[in-house]
This record gives structure tokens, sequence and C-alpha cells, in this order.
């Protein structure tokens, strides 16, 4: 618990580099059936609408709106430090809702990452590509709203 402000029940928001950019933001939330990228960090990234595939569901936004989606791409997510991290690709809904955060991490890569995820500690554990137990700290900070600059571009990223 050390670093964690106590009595919280503050949801589990990391960080993370997607394709060459460190994105903050990142909700882990084991509530959701899919991995979603915000169409706002979707478009500061510059990423490009061509490469989207089209995608047939339905997405339920926080206010319990539906949603088509903009369509899914496939990213590499890195998650972790330079000495140890995992980094693979993973399919992303894209959603044009309003949302606080720039990605929904959920079940599908919680799932095939093996993660143990707990929000009371502010902390998801995972092996490395490396073979090695990592964990990820959360960020209280941004979890509570606070404004910081969420994208940016990563020098020599991953």
């Amino acid at each position: 618990m050390r670093g964690v402000l106590p009595g919280h029940v503050d949801e589990l928001v990391i960080a993370g580099t997607l394709v060459n950019c460190w994105v903050k933001k990142i909700f882990v939330d084991a509530g959701s059936c899919a991995d979603i990228i915000l169409y706002d960090a979707f478009k500061k990234m510059n990423l490009d609408e061509e490469d989207l595939k089209p995608c047939k569901t339905m997405l339920v936004a926080f206010n319990g709106e539906h949603t088509p989606p903009k369509g899914y791409i496939d990213l590499r997510l890195t998650l972790g430090a330079k000495e140890a991290f995992r980094s693979e690709r993973v399919r992303f809904i894209v959603a044009n809702f309003p949302s606080e955060y720039n990605i929904i991490l959920g079940r599908p890569t919680i799932h095939q990452w093996d993660m143990l995820v707990s929000k009371k500690h502010q902390k998801l554990k995972m092996v490395s590509n490396k073979n090695e137990i990592i964990t990820v700290c959360g960020d209280q900070k941004e979890s509570r709203g606070c404004y910081f600059d969420t994208i940016k571009e990563n020098e020599g990223g991953r």
C-alpha cells in the first residue's frame, strides 16, 4: 500500500506506450468486454482512419447511450518499464463517446495477459516478455480526474 492514499475507492488508471506514444489515463476495467481507444486519443496519435476495419458491435457509453464504433484496429501496447515490460498487439475498438479516459483496457487483454488487478492496492501484476513478474502502479491523480498532458510522443519508443 506504499504510495496509495488510504481509504480510497479509486479506479485503477495506468499509463503505457501505444504504438510510439506515451498514453496516460488507461482505465483498467474488468467490467468491460472490449478493449477501447477513444476517438479523441486516436486522432491525437495521428492514426489513420483508413486503417480502421468495420465493426458491427454496439457499445454502451458511460452515460448508458448506445454508440456505434468507428471501427477496430490492432495496435502494439506496451506496459511496464524498460527493464521489464509486456508488449503485444491488442485489438482496440475505436469509440466516439465522451470519456475522461484515453483507453479502456477490458477483459480481453486482462485475461490474455493473465493480469492480476487490485484497485485497492492500485497495482496490476503480470508476466513480462522475459517471463518475469512485473508490477504496474496506478496513478491516483489521473484516476481522480486531474488534467495533465495525456498523450505525447515517446522518444525512441519500443
